[in-house]
């Protein structure tokens, strides 16, 4: 009997245990404590080499969630990212080549009455600080950000000490997972690229505030393949079969977009534009009109831009001799143009102009499609 109520008693607790787990999760509400403790590691593997080369380099991995810390190009440290903001979004995690900004020890967010200590300028609005809590001292249960990179408390704090004003970070995701479909060929050699700006990133171009924070921002209309320090296949290749409606020479009118090739694409009976921009040079067997096979080169990416070699890590311009932002910009559009498909005005350089490689919003409300989802699985 004694062995019978025992077993029920057992039951009766890992049943309430479960309940009480699985409520937890229906609520959202996540349990910190000293879960962050063991999260810090001190990497061992001396292979590991820094996208840039400069003597103090982090690396934001958005495919991994986790910061790589670079010291005269060895890597020291890995943190990992508690959260980071959603996808798709306008205020999505920006994804480029930044400098650290300024930090506060304690930081009170200018957008909600929270606490984002810790904090360190990534870029412009968009901070890394600890999770936040409320000025009552109760940690947010929520793990959404406005763009942000959210670090564990212990792990925010041993960031902050080791981060130094004008460190280069560089942000980004991998391509180890992604698939592409049977149909199509990657533009670049996706094993040895990375994703350094997505599709409708955030890019400031004025500071009027405000509590609708978008207005201040431009979105990034297609995505920026970087390659690797040690690529060896520079190809820009074409992903489709299709005809070769336009090629704009860098300086000939390209409004920033250097060396350009747009190529007709009609898939599914419906066509739509892929643009190839910022080669550093092109195939000189390519002429408009031209039919192009799937796979077929194309170029080699480059930095062009306004007639000369114009986009860098840092100053963008002609007469800049900060390091080469080598890179392909890759769209999917639904009209054969440098510009947006449909009309759109930038601020930029204190003046409104025709958009190019940025819209006032979300790309797709422009005839734009997110790249990545046109030829990934």
């Amino acid at each position: 009997m004694k062995i019978k109520i025992f077993v029920i008693t057992i039951f009766l607790l890992f049943f309430l245990i479960a309940g009480l787990f699985l409520n937890l999760a229906k609520e959202r509400i996540f349990i910190f404590n000293n879960f962050d403790s063991n999260f810090y590691l001190k990497s061992k593997n001396n292979h590991f080499k820094p996208k840039i080369l400069e003597n103090r380099v982090w690396e934001i991995n958005l495919s991994k969630n986790e910061i790589y810390f670079f010291e005269n190009g060895k890597l020291k440290d890995t943190f990992p990212i508690a959260y980071q903001a959603p996808e798709g979004k306008w205020y999505q995690t920006p994804t480029g080549y930044f400098r650290a900004g300024i930090k506060k020890e304690t930081h009170i967010s200018s957008i909600l009455p929270v606490y984002m200590n810790y904090a360190v300028q990534l870029y412009e609005d968009f901070f890394i600080h600890e999770i936040p809590y409320y000025l009552n001292g109760e940690r947010v249960s929520s793990d959404f950000t406005g763009g942000c990179i959210r670090l564990w408390p212990k792990i925010a704090k041993i960031f902050f000490e080791k981060v130094k004003p004008d460190d280069l970070i560089i942000s980004y995701k991998d391509l180890d997972d992604f698939q592409v479909k049977t149909d199509f060929v990657f533009p670049v050699n996706k094993n040895e690229f990375y994703i350094r700006q997505r599709f409708n990133n955030p890019l400031r171009n004025s500071w009027i505030g405000g509590k609708d924070r978008s207005i201040d921002y431009i979105q990034h209309t297609g995505v920026d393949l970087a390659p690797n320090p040690n690529a060896k296949d520079l190809n820009v290749y074409n992903i489709y079969d299709g005809k070769i409606i336009k090629i704009v020479r860098n300086g000939e009118n390209d409004y920033g977009m250097g060396h350009t090739i747009i190529i007709e694409i009609d898939k599914d009976f419906k066509k739509v534009y892929a643009l190839y921009a910022h080669l550093g040079e092109i195939n000189l067997k390519l002429k408009e009109g031209d039919f192009i096979k799937k796979g077929e080169i194309i170029g080699k990416v480059g930095a062009t831009g306004y007639g000369c070699d114009y986009w860098r890590i840092d100053e963008d311009g002609c007469d800049k001799n900060s390091k080469l932002d080598i890179h392909l910009h890759f769209e999917i559009k639904e009209k054969p143009v440098l510009e947006s498909p449909k009309k759109s005005i930038c601020f930029l350089k204190e003046k409104f102009v025709n958009c190019y490689g940025y819209v006032p919003h979300n790309p797709t409300d422009y005839g734009y499609l997110d790249p990545l989802k046109f030829i990934g699985e």
